[in-house]
Protein backbone atom coordinates (compact mmCIF):
# COMPACT_ATOMS: atom_id res chain seq x y z
CA UNK A 1 0.00 0.00 0.00
CA UNK A 2 1.28 3.11 -0.34
CA UNK A 3 1.77 5.80 1.84
CA UNK A 4 -0.83 8.67 2.20
CA UNK A 5 -0.16 11.66 4.70
CA UNK A 6 -2.98 13.60 5.45
CA UNK A 7 -3.10 17.30 7.54
CA UNK A 8 -6.00 18.27 9.32
CA UNK A 9 -6.60 21.78 7.13
CA UNK A 10 -6.56 19.83 3.83
CA UNK A 11 -9.90 18.34 5.16
CA UNK A 12 -13.27 20.38 4.90
CA UNK A 13 -15.55 20.18 7.75
CA UNK A 14 -18.90 18.25 8.23
CA UNK A 15 -21.22 20.41 10.34
CA UNK A 16 -23.96 19.35 11.97
CA UNK A 17 -26.34 20.97 14.97
CA UNK A 18 -24.06 19.74 17.49
CA UNK A 19 -20.25 19.69 16.27
CA UNK A 20 -18.49 19.46 13.04
CA UNK A 21 -16.18 16.66 11.98
CA UNK A 22 -13.65 15.40 9.75
CA UNK A 23 -12.92 12.75 8.59
CA UNK A 24 -8.66 12.43 8.08
CA UNK A 25 -8.57 8.92 7.48
CA UNK A 26 -11.31 7.35 4.80
CA UNK A 27 -12.67 3.43 5.27
CA UNK A 28 -11.76 2.90 1.80
CA UNK A 29 -8.03 3.56 1.85
CA UNK A 30 -7.09 1.87 4.98
CA UNK A 31 -10.18 -0.31 5.71
CA UNK A 32 -10.82 1.90 9.01
CA UNK A 33 -11.25 5.25 9.47
CA UNK A 34 -9.86 8.19 11.87
CA UNK A 35 -11.52 11.59 12.08
CA UNK A 36 -11.30 14.81 14.86
CA UNK A 37 -14.67 16.17 16.07
CA UNK A 38 -15.60 19.11 18.14
CA UNK A 39 -19.00 19.32 20.33
CA UNK A 40 -19.87 22.64 20.82
CA UNK A 41 -23.72 22.25 21.88
CA UNK A 42 -24.89 21.91 25.44
CA UNK A 43 -27.72 19.23 24.37
CA UNK A 44 -27.33 15.63 22.59
CA UNK A 45 -27.41 15.64 18.78
CA UNK A 46 -29.59 13.41 16.86
CA UNK A 47 -28.06 9.98 17.84
CA UNK A 48 -25.64 8.26 15.59
CA UNK A 49 -25.46 4.51 14.86
CA UNK A 50 -22.87 2.45 13.49
CA UNK A 51 -22.74 -0.86 11.53
CA UNK A 52 -18.79 -0.60 12.81
CA UNK A 53 -17.09 -0.31 16.29
CA UNK A 54 -15.91 3.02 17.13
CA UNK A 55 -13.18 4.42 19.93
CA UNK A 56 -13.39 8.53 20.88
CA UNK A 57 -10.89 9.67 22.75
CA UNK A 58 -11.21 13.11 24.27
CA UNK A 59 -8.27 15.46 23.58
CA UNK A 60 -9.88 18.78 25.76
CA UNK A 61 -13.14 19.20 26.98
CA UNK A 62 -16.01 18.08 29.41
CA UNK A 63 -18.99 16.48 28.51
CA UNK A 64 -21.40 13.45 28.47
CA UNK A 65 -21.93 10.37 26.15
CA UNK A 66 -24.51 9.01 25.72
CA UNK A 67 -24.11 5.47 24.90
CA UNK A 68 -27.65 3.46 24.47
CA UNK A 69 -29.77 4.05 27.13
CA UNK A 70 -26.64 5.33 29.66
CA UNK A 71 -24.90 8.33 30.23
CA UNK A 72 -21.30 8.78 31.66
CA UNK A 73 -19.25 12.22 32.40
CA UNK A 74 -16.25 12.24 30.00
CA UNK A 75 -12.92 14.26 29.81
CA UNK A 76 -9.44 14.79 28.61
CA UNK A 77 -7.39 11.69 28.57
CA UNK A 78 -10.61 9.40 28.42
CA UNK A 79 -11.32 6.47 25.95
CA UNK A 80 -14.49 5.03 25.47
CA UNK A 81 -15.42 2.33 22.88
CA UNK A 82 -19.01 2.49 21.46
CA UNK A 83 -19.78 -1.43 20.15
CA UNK A 84 -21.02 -1.51 16.64
CA UNK A 85 -25.21 -0.56 16.37
CA UNK A 86 -24.97 1.43 19.96
CA UNK A 87 -26.64 4.80 19.43
CA UNK A 88 -24.62 7.28 21.14
CA UNK A 89 -24.31 11.50 21.18
CA UNK A 90 -22.28 13.99 23.12
CA UNK A 91 -22.69 17.09 24.78
CA UNK A 92 -20.86 19.65 26.16
CA UNK A 93 -21.06 20.52 30.05
CA UNK A 94 -17.41 22.71 30.37
CA UNK A 95 -16.94 26.18 29.31
CA UNK A 96 -14.62 25.16 26.59
CA UNK A 97 -15.92 22.39 23.23
CA UNK A 98 -15.25 18.83 23.97
CA UNK A 99 -12.83 17.84 21.83
CA UNK A 100 -12.15 14.50 20.62
CA UNK A 101 -10.71 11.89 18.05
CA UNK A 102 -12.47 9.01 16.65
CA UNK A 103 -11.38 5.76 14.76
CA UNK A 104 -13.83 3.37 13.03
CA UNK A 105 -13.22 -0.61 12.26
CA UNK A 106 -14.89 -3.18 11.13
CA UNK A 107 -16.85 -5.63 14.01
Amino acid sequence: MKLKVIHEREVEKSVFNDRWSKDLIASHIAGFSLGIAQYHSREFGTPQIHEDQEAVYVISGVGEMRLGEEIINVGAGMAIYVPAGCSHAARVTGDQPLNVVYAHAGS
